[in-house]
C-alpha cells in the first residue's frame, strides 16, 4: 500500500522551513518551530535575534577588552546581559523578578545568590556598557542593509548622526547614602548617538555624575567623528569645541546657535532664501574665533522666522553650519526638523522598553540598564525592518511602538518557557542575508491589525486654563463630578 504523497506547502511556509532547517540545532523540531512562528512570530523574531547577536564568546570578549579590570568566577557577564534585555523588553518587572524566573527555571543560568547579582551590576564598567551599544548597531547593520530602512539621509552624501543628551530619573531611595534625603536622586547621565535612517543608537557615552555638563562628554564623542558625517545637535551643543572638532575630522553640523557659548561675527547682512511649512528663511555668512589657538571658522548662519512660536515662546530660531553652499537653507532648515526624532525614541524606551528601573540605585547599574534598552531598541529596529520588507512601508509605519512593545513581552515570556535555550543557538550561524531572509518569512504571520496605533485628532488648547490651589495638596475625584454635575445642571 503506498502513502499518499506529502502535501506542498505554501510557498512561503516552505522558505520559513528551509531556513530554519538550516539554523536549527534540533531540525527533528520543525514542527513546533513552524507552529511558534506563526502563532507567536514577534517573540520569535526578537528571540532569534537576541541570540544571533549576543553570542557568549562574543560578550566575554568585549568585557575582557573594555573592562579588563572586571573578572569572571560564577556569574558570567552574559547572564548578566541575559537578565537585563529580558527587564527592559518588559518580560519581567524587575531584575530581581527576572533572577526569581531564571531560578525556578529547570536549568538556571545563574548559579550565586540575587545579592551577588546585583552588586556585580553595580561594578559594571560603564565603557563595557558603551561598547555593547556601538556592537549591536555594527552587527544589526550588516542585516539592515537586506532590509527597507526606516527613513532616507535627508542630504545625500551625508550619514546623519543625531546627539542628544539623556538624565536619567531619580530612583528608589534603597542605598544607605540616600536614605536620609526625600530629594531626587538621579544616578547618571548620557550622551546618545542616533542614526535617525536606519533607525539605529550607534554610539554612547555614560556618565555616573548626573551633574556633569553633556558638553564636557563631548570629548569622547569628537574622536568618532567620521569624514561626511553631519551632526545634528541642539543649542547646548553649540560651543567652539564641537564646531572645531567637527571641521577637523571633515565632518558637517548643524547646531542650534548659543550666543554666549560661540559668539560669531557677520560677514554680511541677513538675505531671505525662501520659506518652509514653518517659517521664512534668511541666511548669512559669520566667522567664530578659537580663543585657545585664534583659528578661525567660516560658516553659515541660518535663521528661521516661525510662523508659530515654539514651545518656549520663541518667534526666531538660528542655526550655523559648515555646509557647503550647494546645500540650500532650506533644505537645512527642513533637516535640523529631524532632530525630534532622537526624542521619540527617549519617549519609547521610557515608556515601552523600560529603561529606567526605579530599584537599581547604583549609577553603574542604572547606566548598564539603560544600555540594554538602547540594545533592545536596536533589536526591535531590525524586527520593524522585516515588518516592511513583509508588509510593506505604509503598513508598518502605521504599527504602534507600545503595542509592538507591549506584545513582544507576552510572547517573549511564552517562549522562554517552551523552547529551551539550546534550541536557539542554530540562529547563531546564520548569515546577515539569511538571518534577514528568516525574520521577513516569519514577518509575514504578524498580525498587525492588532499593533496599529491608535489615531486622535489635532491637540486643542483646554477650554479653562488648569490651576493649581495652594491650600489643598489633593481632591476627591467623586466630589469633582458631583460639583461638576450640579453645574451643568443648572
Amino acid at each position: 500500500m503506498r502513502l499518499p504523497p506529502k502535501p506542498r506547502l505554501p510557498d512561503p511556509l516552505e522558505k520559513m522551513e528551509k531556513l530554519l532547517t538550516k539554523g536549527l540545532a534540533f531540525p527533528n523540531t520543525i514542527t513546533c518551530w513552524m507552529l511558534h512562528c506563526t502563532t507567536v512570530p514577534l517573540g520569535v523574531m526578537v528571540r532569534g535575534t537576541l541570540e544571533w547577536l549576543l553570542e557568549e564568546t562574543v560578550l566575554q570578549r568585549l568585557f575582557e577588552k573594555h573592562a579588563p579590570e572586571q573578572y569572571t568566577r560564577e556569574l558570567t557577564i552574559s547572564a548578566l546581559v541575559n537578565l537585563l534585555i529580558q527587564v527592559s523588553a518588559g518580560a519581567h518587572r524587575s531584575v530581581y523578578a527576572a533572577y526569581k524566573a531564571d531560578q525556578a527555571s529547570p536549568n538556571p543560568t545563574i548559579s550565586t545568590s540575587y545579592q551577588a547579582v546585583y552588586t556585580k551590576l553595580g561594578r559594571v564598567n560603564p565603557s563595557a556598557s558603551e561598547s555593547l551599544v556601538r556592537f549591536s548597531a555594527e552587527k544589526l547593520g550588516t542585516s539592515l542593509q537586506f532590509l527597507p530602512p526606516a527613513d532616507h539621509e535627508p542630504l545625500p552624501g551625508y550619514r546623519l548622526r543625531i546627539l542628544d543628551g539623556n538624565v536619567l530619573t531619580g530612583t528608589d531611595h534603597r542605598l544607605a547614602p540616600l536614605r536620609k534625603w526625600l530629594n531626587t536622586c538621579l544616578p547618571g547621565k548620557s550622551l546618545v548617538v542616533y542614526d535617525a535612517a536606519r533607525g539605529l543608537v550607534t554610539d554612547l557615552v555614560l556618565c555616573e555624575d548626573a551633574y556633569t555638563q553633556e558638553r564636557a562628554l563631548l570629548i569622547d564623542i569628537l574622536p568618532r567623528v567620521l569624514a561626511d558625517d553631519l551632526w545634528l545637535a541642539d543649542r547646548n551643543f553649540c560651543t567652539t569645541r564641537f564646531a572645531f572638532g567637527v571641521n577637523a575630522r571633515e565632518g558637517k553640523f548643524i547646531v542650534r546657535q548659543h550666543k554666549l557659548n560661540l559668539p560669531c561675527h557677520a560677514m554680511d547682512k541677513l538675505t531671505k532664501r525662501g520659506r518652509t511649512e514653518t517659517g521664512e528663511v534668511y541666511e548669512q555668512r559669520v566667522r567664530v574665533i578659537d580663543p585657545d589657538n585664534g583659528e578661525v571658522l567660516l560658516l553659515r548662519r541660518i535663521e528661521v522666522h516661525l510662523f508659530e512660536k515654539t514651545r518656549d515662546g520663541d518667534r526666531t530660531i538660528a542655526f550655523l553650519t559648515n555646509l557647503p553652499v550647494e546645500v540650500t537653507a532650506e533644505q537645512i532648515a527642513e533637516t535640523y526638523r529631524k532632530r525630534w526624532t532622537i526624542e521619540k525614541h527617549f519617549a519609547f524606551l521610557t515608556e515601552s522598553l523600560h529603561c529606567e528601573v526605579p530599584g537599581l540605585g547604583q549609577p553603574r547599574a542604572a547606566l548598564f540598564m539603560f544600555a540594554m534598552a538602547l540594545v533592545a531598541g536596536n533589536v526591535l529596529t531590525v524586527v520593524r525592518a522585516s515588518l516592511r520588507a513583509a508588509h510593506g512601508c505604509p503598513a508598518e509605519a502605521e504599527v504602534s511602538g507600545y503595542y509592538l512593545a507591549d506584545e513582544v513581552a507576552a510572547d517573549y515570556r511564552t517562549l522562554m518557557k517552551y523552547l529551551p535555550p539550546d534550541q536557539w543557538t542554530g540562529w547563531r550561524i546564520l548569515a546577515p542575508r539569511e538571518f534577514a531572509q528568516l525574520l521577513t518569512e516569519i514577518a509575514r504571520h504578524v498580525n498587525l491589525k492588532a499593533l496599529t496605533r491608535s489615531q486622535r485628532g489635532p491637540k486643542k488648547p483646554p477650554a479653562v486654563k488648569p490651576v493649581y490651589n495652594k491650600k489643598h495638596k489633593h481632591y476627591s475625584t467623586a466630589r469633582l463630578q458631583q460639583e461638576a454635575q450640579i453645574e451643568d445642571s443648572c
